[in-house]
């Protein structure tokens, strides 16, 4: 993760933006991985690049509150994109925890800049069968939506409930990660969820 991290710091620092912070569901939307850049493919209304791509994988929440002032402060977003429950049951972490270690990542944004726009994303969907896993995304993504709703300047968003994003023929071999197909359907709920913030680049 280290490595990821000094990578993102190489890159020149662009404000303003809306940043997407998370784990590999993120961090596999690019070049590297095969794929449209993120930063390519979700544009503002102008046409101008808007989002930068802060995701690393392996990360969970407690990953995530760790580099936050080294991934995301510096940036000083106008929105925040977070995707925090990735990757904690391999961790051994649970639901309650994991909730807490997002909660904690939001209250850092806000705190940092009261006037940014955040959007909380939900458990991740896949076509591989992991045990526990349903369950553990019902109450994460419960818990975060009530969240969202008491918090000013919040918003849950459920990728789930898109219905494009069911299909089970836009994923990698792994059965966890998009393919192009995905990542093309994932920038679609993307438009969709962040019109507003779109229209002001």
């Amino acid at each position: 993760m280290e490595k990821q991290v000094l990578k993102y710091e190489e890159e020149p620092i662009v404000k303003d933006q809306i940043v997407f912070y998370g784990p590999s569901n993120f961090t596999r939307w690019g070049a590297k991985y095969g794929m449209k850049p993120l930063r390519e493919v979700l544009l503002g209304k102008s046409g101008a690049p808007c989002a930068i791509n802060r995701g690393f994988g392996s990360s969970c929440a407690e990953h995530q509150l760790y580099y936050y002032h080294r991934m995301v402060r510096p940036l000083e977003p106008r929105v925040l994109v977070y995707s925090g429950s990735g990757n904690a049951m391999s961790f051994g972490y649970t639901p309650e925890e994991t909730f807490e270690l997002a909660q904690r990542v939001v209250m850092y944004a806000l705190t940092d800049f009261p006037d940014i726009h955040i959007y909380l994303c939900d458990s991740n969907a896949h076509k591989k069968v992991i045990e526990g896993y349903d369950a553990f995304a019902e109450k994460y993504d419960k818990w975060m939506k009530e969240f969202a709703e008491r918090t000013p300047n919040c918003v849950f968003i459920d990728a789930k409930a898109y219905k494009p994003l069911r299909r089970t023929d836009i994923y990698v071999e792994d059965g966890v990660h998009f393919n192009q197909t995905g990542y093309d359907l994932y920038t679609d709920f993307f438009k969709e969820a962040l019109k507003d913030e779109l229209d002001r680049y």
